[in-house]
């Protein structure tokens, strides 16, 4: 088997693509707008920043939260350890990502990945649970 077929497999397993998706359109698109009044170029080199390395990381973080939502129990529990550990650490590259140099609003760039992130990775935990529930898998909802 080839390099590929296993990279492949590597970001099959532990990147959640629709969410790495819309993660990487919709906060690319707020640091592009965060950062424009420093200019169009400035701004697109920001929001590419912020999309790629949302597809990855932020994809990784997704599956990261829905990991740890079915590991614990109660519920109440999961759901917290998920937002808690997976979310610091997506906040926290985040925040480093936009401090390597081309980012000129590092904090208000990373602003709204704390905002949408909190509620987000909630949802989807608790679908994660749902999910499993539905499915016979022994989770406490």
């Amino acid at each position: 088997m080839n390099s590929h077929c296993h990279v492949r497999r590597f970001l099959d397993k532990h990147i959640d693509y629709p969410a790495a998706i819309a993660g990487a359109t919709v906060l690319g698109t707020i640091v592009f707008f965060v950062n424009l009044d420093h200019g169009w170029n400035i701004a697109l080199v920001a929001a590419c920043k912020q999309a790629t390395y949302t597809f990855f990381a932020g994809g990784y973080m997704v599956r990261l939260n829905e990991r740890i939502a079915l590991s614990l129990n109660p519920a109440a529990v999961a759901i917290s350890a998920g937002v808690l550990c997976a979310g610091t650490l997506a906040v926290s590259l985040t925040f480093l990502v936009h401090n390597v140099k081309g980012t000129p609003e590092p904090f208000n760039s990373t602003l709204p990945t704390l905002l949408l992130l909190v509620p987000g990775f909630i949802f989807l935990g608790l679908r994660a649970r749902f999910k499993a529930g539905n499915q016979g898998t022994k989770v406490s909802l």
